[in-house]
């Protein structure tokens, strides 16, 4: 049963919205902005209900307010580095190195966002939030032994597309 249903989307967001706010909070966000990031996720929630089955409601609250939450680490990192006055490095590059590096990024990207949403989601709780399996497991409500099927499969995807090597 998906959460478009007003009863089943209320109850989820009964269940989830302190929960939500707590963990986010724990992760040093202020009150006030996680709060907002809370009602974001809702708001994402709601915008794909029909995708979203009640009882992975959870996981996908969950993965999206990690994702807001590295959003905003990225930003305040960047205000941080212009308060001090220190610009972003910048190093002389030729237009060809330039070019590869942006086709390089590009296909990445587009590699990532081709996964299935399991192992994106799996993929980049692993590598950009440094998260263990365990954890990831916990998170998604899944066993130690699924996240690393969805990892493994990931890996495989980056591999095919020759964006990571093998050792």
């Amino acid at each position: 049963m998906s959460v478009c249903a007003e009863a089943v989307f209320k109850e989820v967001f009964d269940r989830w919205q302190k929960p939500l706010q707590v963990f986010l909070q724990g992760r040093g966000m202020m009150i006030h902005k996680a709060a907002d990031s809370v009602q974001d996720c809702f708001v994402k929630l709601w915008n794909n209900c029909g995708d979203v089955e009640r009882d992975k409601a959870k996981s996908y609250l969950f993965t999206i307010a990690s994702r807001l939450h590295i959003d905003e680490y990225r930003k305040a990192e960047v205000r941080l580095k212009y308060r001090k006055g220190l610009s972003p490095m910048v190093v002389n590059e030729d237009g060809q190195y330039k070019l590869e590096e942006q086709e390089f990024k590009n296909k990445l990207e587009q590699t990532i966002n081709s996964m299935t949403d399991k192992n994106r989601t799996v993929f980049m709780l692993n590598r950009f939030e440094k998260k263990t399996y365990k954890e990831i497991a916990e998170l998604l409500d899944i066993s130690v032994k699924a996240v690393e099927k969805r990892m493994s499969n990931a890996l495989k995807k980056l591999y095919q597309e020759n964006i990571i090597q093998k050792k």
